[in-house]
């Protein structure tokens, strides 16, 4: 099957020369990103070498127990940003730039979904968290099962949102998708395909706000760092179905309803090769359920990690 955002986005290499012609940054990406990141450290942010590259990683939450959250391929840590603010004042997270995101750099080699797994690790090293849960969405779903695979006695469980367990595909569409991504990556135009195939139809009606936000993120973006990216996660990318049955953690498989890239009913299969899984259909929801529908995400990741008494209010600490 043709990848859905590929199909509109192959519609691009006729149109896009005129329509984006007025919408290009005339700041150099490379000039916005070292910006963006300037701001990040002076305002907290720290970076963590990891065997995925140096990554941009930021701190949050007034709680004790430990989440590290990792964003979806083509998004940025921000979709994240509701669920955070529910999350905050009970749990300590981590909230992490993927890598040819937000500032975040790339492995020398290859970037693999193992690798993707160790950089998880590395990050709970550098802030010496010893054992955490992960909530993942797309990429950053594969990256807290892998972590979980290498080492099942670091990772408390994985809530994942949005999941592509199979491997890559290297299709005409797909292939189409990654090489735009270097061609217009940084533009509103880009964004817009994207999210056509990313967002339920009810929030692109209801919450434009929401879908502005996110195509709004892609200006300035490292176009470079963002394919290599996107060749690794939707071309290169290994099976996870292989491996599932080994992991000893719960997990929470959640899937949007409207979801055109993974469909729900194939992650439910999947699901029940899980040993510790869940399944939970979300509604109103397609490729970014946590972004979609934060006081779902909020729900799901509570009761998959329940905090400990002292980070509720109200409790000594």
């Amino acid at each position: 099957m043709k990848h859905p955002v590929a199909l509109c986005l192959s519609a691009a290499l006729i149109v896009a020369p005129i329509v984006t012609l007025g919408g290009c940054s005339s700041t150099p990406p490379t000039a916005i990103q070292d910006s963006a990141r300037d701001a990040a450290l002076a305002s907290g942010e720290r970076r963590v070498s990891t065997p995925a590259g140096t990554l941009q990683v930021r701190e949050t939450g007034r709680g004790a127990t430990p989440l590290l959250l990792w964003h979806a391929i083509y998004a940025d840590p921000s979709m994240f940003e509701a669920l955070i603010d529910r999350l905050s004042p009970d749990y300590r997270m981590l909230v992490v730039s993927a890598p040819g995101h937000a500032g975040s750099g790339l492995p020398a080699g290859p970037l693999t979904s193992a690798l993707a797994g160790a950089a998880v690790l590395a990050v709970l090293d550098a802030h010496g968290i010893d054992r955490a849960a992960v909530v993942g969405c797309s990429w950053g779903s594969i990256a807290g099962l892998q972590a979980a695979l290498q080492s099942p006695d670091r990772i408390t469980a994985v809530a994942a949102f949005n999941t592509p367990f199979g491997p890559g595909t290297s299709d005409l569409s797909t292939r189409a998708i990654v090489w735009l991504t270097g061609w217009m990556g940084d533009t509103a135009f880009f964004g817009r395909r994207v999210a056509s195939g990313f967002f339920a139809q009810s929030i692109k009606e209801r919450q434009p706000a929401v879908v502005d936000r996110f195509v709004a993120a892609f200006h300035g973006r490292d176009t470079r760092a963002l394919q290599s990216a996107a060749r690794a996660v939707l071309i290169e990318r290994e099976s996870l179905l292989p491996q599932l049955s080994r992991l000893r953690v719960p997990v929470v498989v959640v899937s949007g309803a409207e979801d055109p890239l993974y469909p729900a009913a194939e992650a439910q299969a999947i699901a029940r090769n899980i040993p510790k899984a869940r399944f939970v259909l979300a509604a109103d929801s397609a490729h970014l359920t946590p972004l979609e529908q934060p006081a779902l995400a909020e729900t799901l990741v509570r009761e998959l990690v329940p905090p400990s008494p002292r980070d509720r209010p109200g409790q000594p600490r």
